[in-house]
């Protein structure tokens, strides 16, 4: 019986001898990006085309299965999809500003991020609970503390003109964070900065993309699950939701999709108003956001041919 463990204790260290031997070579391959790679190297960043120089395209050249839930959608409903290493964004439904709400507190927490970061102060405790409840829980009574630190509404204003966000400048409102307004492309342009611009230091985005993912479930709708084809993406999203009296339900939801190498990818905007159910118009937002998922896991597959053509309409 000794005699038996014995030997299996010198071939289980004869084994760990020859594994740690080829160690070395692996990881050589594995550094060279050789075929018995262990751990491949993620690629070299990328490089994000300026908002500014996307080339604009219909929505039906994404997918045609989302265009033609919007034409049936009534009264207002908005969309636009960024591939923002492409530098394409694609757009359908209703092209007008619509009233930002709660989209916009995701600017205000990387103004306030920034803010701290050039004077360089850390957030007291309470400030930071104030901005983490007006993310996670999108409390609208943290907004006037979270804004207040960071210079206020106009520092907020002056904070879009710094990123060139002129449709979200153009439609400022003075008086109220929630009534700025903006059309799907401007907010999809305003999540993309805060995704990409070399404006923000890595730590600001960092600390921004981690409250986003303490967004609460009840508070995630639209495009927030990227398909099981895109393994390791993720999406972090800010939803909104405000109604108003004789104008109906105004609900809204913007997303950055991050790739397997937690990369910025892609945004989504999402934006509703005149609607007259709640549930409906989230669970709408939400058919549409699948349909974007597998358009979205259609190009990035190479196997696959993304449509490219708009159908005719019936």
């Amino acid at each position: 019986m000794l005699r038996s463990i014995l030997a299996s204790v010198l071939g289980a260290l004869i084994c760990a001898v020859v594994a740690l031997a080829l160690l070395p070579a692996r990881a050589d391959a594995a550094f060279h990006g050789g075929p018995a790679a262990i751990f491949p190297l993620p690629p070299p960043p990328p490089a994000y085309p300026d908002h500014e120089h996307w080339s604009r395209h219909r929505l039906c050249e994404l997918t045609n299965d989302a265009q033609a839930i919007l034409n049936r959608t009534a009264p207002r409903f908005g969309l636009a999809v960024v591939d923002l290493v492409a530098g394409r964004l694609w757009t359908g439904g209703d092209a007008q500003p619509f009233a930002l709400h709660s989209v916009v507190k995701a600017p205000i927490a990387w103004m306030t991020l920034a803010a701290a970061e050039a004077r360089g102060e850390t957030l007291s405790p309470q400030l930071a609970e104030q901005l983490r409840s007006m993310i996670s829980w999108s409390s609208n009574d943290a907004v006037e503390m979270v804004l207040d630190y960071a210079g206020g509404l106009p520092a907020l204003r002056d904070f879009y003109a710094a990123l060139k966000l002129d449709g979200l400048v153009a439609h400022f409102n003075r008086f109220s964070w929630g009534r700025s307004a903006g059309a799907p492309a401007d907010v999809a342009a305003a999540y993309a900065q805060l995704a990409t611009s070399p404006d923000f230091s890595l730590a600001v985005r960092k600390q921004g993309f981690a409250l986003l993912k303490k967004v609460q479930p009840e508070q995630r709708w639209g495009a927030t699950t990227p398909p099981a084809a895109l393994a390791g993406w993720t999406a972090l999203v800010k939803t909104g939701q405000f109604a108003i009296e004789d104008e109906g339900l105004r609900i809204n939801s913007a997303a950055i999709w991050l790739d397997e190498w937690r990369r910025p990818r892609y945004v989504i905007a999402m934006m509703s108003a005149e609607q007259r159910h709640w549930g409906l118009t989230m669970q709408r937002q939400t058919k549409i956001g699948g349909i974007i998922a597998a358009a979205i896991a259609a190009r990035e597959d190479p196997t696959t041919t993304a449509p490219g053509t708009c159908a005719a309409a019936p």
